[in-house]
């Protein structure tokens, strides 16, 4: 049934349009419907079986570990190429794992529960799950209930809705059966109700017009599925370990020709050659990174942030920008007084007449009801501690409420309302009026909700709430103004994400000026230039709303499509995380690089967050951002200390045949290095402790390349000399013990080598010895088990499998002074000239 604008059209019209009446559908219609349309539920599209299977493979790190492993087989090592396909195994695994996880938020927005609700059939009232309304049903609503489709609405009696969940906005919602004209985003068609949203007051006879996928509930899921996407750093590392197979190629091609020019036999060149590419694939890195993110997970949930996608740990740690939801997530989604002001100071009389205003306050769903009672609280005893005489709901026309009271042998009238309504009505001399316009002025100035109260003394009771306030003058008690509370600490956390160099963004359903006043309060925005009123987003051509919201720090009138269009702009040149707790964010949260969920948010929040904050507390995003922080500078540690030792072992044989030297090292010795050394330092690297200045740095361009031009310079001098050492050794002690020996200390060479490159690794820029005083016991285990399973080569029985010989003391002590002190003297050349240049070039 194709649908016109509906919000704009008479109450025939829509029958016409749905072919229903007042009377509703008949059964046998409403179950043709019912077959055509599918039932009032969410279908979530998924990916085809196959694609999800082979996902897993299609990353170039798992390409290059198959290439290594099927080597291993052509070479004959089954031992290698076991080792290569288990790790390949693991990490497919941990990848069905996360495609699990992310699936889960589509399963968490198919379960929203159903409900039982009254619908017309036959033209009689009946109950039915709220999964069998078709378009064109009639839907009878009461105060509390939740709206189960979207729906138009054709009779009410003073209706008013909590739309939270979709706009973001806190404050209710007026609406009504009139007609609209033109066009109107969500929050604008109050004649409309929505999937999902709630009914705190009056009652509805509601048209369904929309069910399942296509309710704005049911867009909301649209959206989720069109947004997932790999993390930054995995792109980077992805990118880099690429551009490695690429080079790793070309040299494999140039030695295995310099192989057979030098006259080694076919056979013999291509057992070298995949040796040599096999020595080059840092296999344990995947499974490594998973391990350290795992462990950071475990750390974060104990400071109250729950992961649930592994990979966001290592994003937030290079996020740019913040966009975070105001509702929830900065404040509390409670309205609070926050300010009051009587004539004369006459607050006790003030307290008295808000309670005596109030509608049956105890069981009130309306968030100004229950702000208005906790103020209130050491007024709330109502007259004699009876109920009033007579409660008049919320009228729009008069934009006011009240109650009326026994007061002696008269009446008395007591009225809440908008304050010009209110003002109007009320006789005041002229100093009292001029200096409640100016409170009024100031309050909404300041982003608040400005109530009036007033009271009127009547001889009868009056019989409607315009007979009781027309022409009696009534008496001016007093304004209270309301907001939602903001949390205590978004201030200092707004503070200390700009201190890390990371922008924070607001982004809000409430109007422009409450948007500004909040934002202003919390530190995001200092003027008005820097907010975004998003109804205008249409008016915007893609260059200016690329300008327009990069220029921007607060966002308001924001609907989930704009906050989703406002996330893919901040995306082209930042890393975003988003915070939310609504069903309105979901889309945002699921398109951010990090998705960041309130524990007290809605379920499908929470399963859209890659991080849960279990306390709702904002600073605990600061808490989450260094842990992030931390864990990308210790993956930078792993990359550097593998890939350096890996190219130095390249080096290594690669010097050998263009010295036309025999190999220094046996497959099987290369092999023992990669999975013993490397195993055992790589994990205690990824869990060294922040340096100092961690929150303190800007965080790096979007475009940035995992590793850095000083790192890369490092890489290679610590790969040079590893291969000229190793080298070194073999050629010197060839001639002097023989080639058995001088392979046993080129082989003890290139492991003490590593050990002490895993020193260089534990900080960037700190001098080792500086970064000694930095306890890391995990570290100096590995080291002491990497060193006992080293030279327990030297001995039977492993002395055979490993191909080594006896050597002399002495100068197996002569190999391993220089192996260790060498690298760190290079490395500590380069810091010293990295901080010398990081000062004169700040």
């Amino acid at each position: 049934m194709a649908l016109m604008l509906i919000f704009d059209q008479t109450e025939g019209e829509l029958f016409d349009q749905f072919k229903s009446s007042s009377r509703g559908l008949n059964s046998d219609e409403a179950k043709q419907r019912l077959e055509k349309y599918g039932r009032n539920i969410l279908k979530i599209k998924t990916e085809p079986l196959w694609r999800r299977l082979l996902e897993p493979f299609m990353d170039i790190f798992m390409v290059v570990l198959v290439i290594a492993g099927v080597l291993s087989i052509v070479e004959g090592n089954t031992i290698d190429a076991t080792i290569v396909f288990v790790i390949i195994f693991i990490n497919a695994l941990i990848d069905y794992i996360q495609q699990f996880s992310t699936e889960r938020i589509l399963r968490s927005l198919k379960k929203v529960a159903s409900q039982q609700v009254s619908v017309m059939r036959d033209g009689k009232s009946v109950v039915v799950d709220s999964s069998e309304l078709v378009p064109g049903d009639i839907v009878l609503l009461a105060e509390g209930d939740k709206v189960p489709a979207d729906g138009r609405i054709i009779a009410a009696s003073e209706p008013r809705a909590d739309e939270s969940i979709l706009t973001g906005e806190s404050e209710l919602v007026n609406k009504s059966a009139k007609i609209l004209t033109g066009i109107k985003e969500i929050y604008e068609q109050s004649n409309m109700l929505f999937s999902g949203t709630f009914l705190i007051s009056g009652n509805v006879r509601l048209l369904v017009v929309r069910t399942g996928n296509n309710t704005e509930f049911g867009k909301i899921a649209d959206l989720a599925t069109q947004t997932f996407s790999i993390s930054p750093v995995q792109a980077k590392i992805a990118k880099l370990v690429k551009q490695m197979a690429i080079a790793m190629g070309i040299i494999s091609i140039v030695a295995f020709v310099m192989s057979l020019a030098s006259g080694i036999e076919l056979f013999d060149s291509l057992e070298f050659v995949i040796a040599l590419a096999v020595s080059a694939v840092p296999e344990g890195l995947p499974i490594a990174i998973s391990i350290i993110l795992a462990l950071g997970m475990r750390r974060m949930a104990a400071r109250k942030a729950l992961v649930t996608n592994m990979r966001a740990i290592e994003t937030i740690g290079v996020i740019t920008t913040i966009a975070t939801d105001k509702t929830g997530t900065l404040t509390q989604n409670k309205l609070t007084v926050q300010s009051y002001w009587s004539p004369g100071d006459k607050n006790d009389t003030l307290r008295r007449a808000v309670v005596q205003a109030l509608i049956d306050p105890e069981s009130s769903h309306d968030p100004l009801d229950m702000a208005f009672l906790d103020f209130a609280r050491p007024q709330s005893r109502t007259p004699s501690g009876t109920a009033p005489l007579n409660s008049f709901a919320f009228k729009q026309e008069l934009a006011m409420s009240g109650n009326t009271w026994h007061d002696g042998h008269k009446f008395k009238l007591v009225i809440k309302g908008a304050p010009e309504k209110v003002l109007d009505v009320c006789k005041l001399a002229k100093s009292v009026q001029k200096e409640a316009l100016e409170q009024l002025s100031k309050y909404t100035h300041e982003g608040q909700r400005v109530i009036a109260i007033a009271e009127v003394i009547l001889d009868k009771e009056p019989v409607s709430l315009e007979s009781g306030i027309k022409g009696k003058g009534l008496s001016f008690i007093g304004l209270v103004a309301v907001a939602d509370q903001i949390r205590r600490e978004s201030s200092s956390a707004v503070k200390q994400a700009k201190a890390a160099g990371v922008s924070v963004r607001m982004i809000t359903g409430d109007h422009f000026e409450t948007a500004y006043q909040i934002g202003r309060k919390i530190g995001i925005v200092d003027s008005r230039d820097q907010v975004f009123d998003c109804s205008k987003l249409g008016l915007l051509d893609e260059a200016e709303l690329d300008e327009t919201i990069n220029k921007a720090f607060v966002f308001s009138r924001v609907t989930p499509e704009a906050k989703l269009k406002i996330l893919s702009v901040l995306k082209k040149d930042h890393i975003t995380a988003m915070t939310g707790d609504g069903v309105n964010d979901v889309p945002a949260l699921a398109g951010a690089n990090v998705g960041i969920a309130m524990g007290s948010g809605s379920y499908i929040a929470r399963d859209a967050g890659d991080i849960v904050l279990l306390d709702d507390n904002f600073k605990s995003i600061i808490t989450a951002m260094k842990e992030g922080r931390v864990i990308v500078a210790n993956i930078r540690r792993m990359l550097f200390y593998l890939i350096s030792t890996n190219v130095g072992e390249v080096l290594t044989m690669l010097g050998a045949l263009l010295l036309s030297s025999s190999l220094p090292l046996a497959p099987v010795q290369i092999l023992w290095i990669n999975i013993v050394t490397d195993t055992f330092f790589i994990i205690p690297l990824g869990l060294e402790p922040a340096e100092d200045n961690v929150m303190q740095k800007p965080p790096e361009s979007p475009d940035a390349p995992i590793l850095d031009r000083h790192t890369v310079v490092r890489m290679v001098l610590v790969a040079v000399t590893v291969a000229a050492i190793t080298l070194f050794v073999y050629l010197y002690f060839s001639s002097k013990l023989g080639v058995a020996a001088a392979g046993t200390l080129a082989f003890m060479a290139l492991a003490i080598t590593q050990w002490s490159n895993a020193f260089n690794a534990r900080s960037s820029y700190q001098s080792v010895f500086t970064r000694l005083k930095v306890m890391n016991g995990k570290f100096y285990i590995c080291l002491a088990l990497a060193a006992i399973f080293q030279f327990a080569v030297l001995f039977e029985p492993l002395k055979n499998w490993m191909h080594v010989t006896t050597v002399p003391v002495k100068e197996l002590l002569f190999v391993v002074a220089i192996s260790f002190t060498v690298p760190i003297v290079v490395v500590e050349l380069h810091k010293l000239f990295v901080r010398i240049f990081n000062k004169k070039n700040p």
